[in-house]
């Protein structure tokens, strides 16, 4: 499988007839490298031309590329309100391991978007919340998508090969979690009650969820979901838990709209959903202990290439095993009431 090059995506995009001549020769086209774990590139010029190509580079890419694929076809397919937030799909080329997606126009993720704002928007919190009770109201109709358990809730338990590959940060980390058998048990109990019911995103972060305006120009209202490699059948709360860990940790990092948003993200998705108050209560529950595992998750990444834990990490680790084991307290301190 050959990489795509900058220079070549014009001429790629060309032959798709997805960029007209016009557009290349006038030089309107432009092209940016947004590679990360993926090669990416980013698309934009005149006659609203505005997409991202995506090729995967690692060894696995192409399985959980053509998972993507699937998944895009099938939603945006499906039910108006799912297919609204996910983004629109141009085009796969299995040969190259590409795909070509839409790109939103002045688009931003919502990690970007709460770092330059200093605070969690309220509003793209509650769109998150009912863009996520669309995604969980896809039922398990077969096979072929994956549902096993987040890794997550293993990383107390590593293959001894595994160890060979990681940080000392990271081995310093998992050697805190074996230390502390609640946090042990805590992991164990989301891993073995795991369900594999509806369809879940599983990588539900604010680096995913893109905010954009409804029009050009305009404040950012809308949000799709991006990067559905990982999706698959799976727990509703792990994707609530997934999102409440990124409110919680704006929280902790003083974010004085943190538990608003927590509140408004709450009640749009329980009202989206329409979950009685029982089970309203009960996804909760599950979702914060969820989100506590999350944010080890976040730890465990911070460390990769790391020697030490620092100071920070071993705030989200804390913070993490909060939420774990105390998801009552965790839900005052976000201000979710009861």
């Amino acid at each position: 499988m050959s990489t795509l090059e900058q220079p070549e995506v014009a001429a790629y995009l060309l032959t798709r007839r997805l960029v007209g001549r016009r557009a290349i020769v006038s030089g309107e086209l432009r092209i940016s490298d947004a590679s990360s774990r993926n090669r990416n590139f980013r698309v934009s010029g005149a006659d609203g031309v505005s997409l991202l190509l995506k090729q995967g580079i690692v060894a696995d890419s192409a399985a959980s590329l053509a998972n993507e694929v699937a998944l895009y076809r099938r939603l945006t397919a499906g039910d108006r309100a799912v297919a609204a937030c996910v983004p629109r799909l141009h085009g796969h080329d299995a040969a190259r391991g590409i795909l070509i997606l839409e790109w939103l126009a002045g688009g931003e993720d919502l990690d970007a978007l709460q770092r330059r704002r200093g605070r969690v928007s309220a509003g793209l919190a509650a769109a998150l919340g009912r863009a996520l009770a669309a995604v969980h109201a896809v039922a398990r109709d077969g096979e072929g998508l994956r549902e096993d358990p987040p890794w997550v809730l293993s990383l107390h338990r590593p293959a001894l090969e595994a160890l060979r590959y990681l940080s000392a940060g990271s081995i310093e980390l998992i050697g805190l979690l074996q230390a502390d058998e609640p946090v042990g048990a805590g992991f164990d109990a989301l891993r073995e009650s795991w369900s594999a019911d509806v369809l879940v995103h599983r990588d539900v972060k604010w680096a995913n969820c893109i905010a954009h305006p409804a029009a050009a120009g305009g404040r950012p209202t809308r949000l799709k979901l991006v990067d559905w490699e990982m999706a698959g059948w799976g727990d509703p709360a792990f994707d609530v838990g997934s999102a409440l860990s990124d409110i919680a940790a704006a929280d902790l990092r003083g974010d004085a709209g943190a538990r608003a948003a927590a509140t408004t993200f709450w009640r749009a998705y329980v009202r989206a959903a329409r979950l009685d108050e029982r089970a309203a209560a009960a996804r909760l529950e599950r979702s914060l202990r969820f989100a506590g595992a999350r944010l080890v998750q976040t730890a465990f990444e911070h460390t990769q290439e790391a020697t030490v834990l620092a100071p920070a990490v071993q705030r989200i680790v804390r913070l993490g095993r909060e939420l774990l084991l105390a998801p009552d307290g965790a839900r005052d301190r976000l201000g979710l009431g009861a």
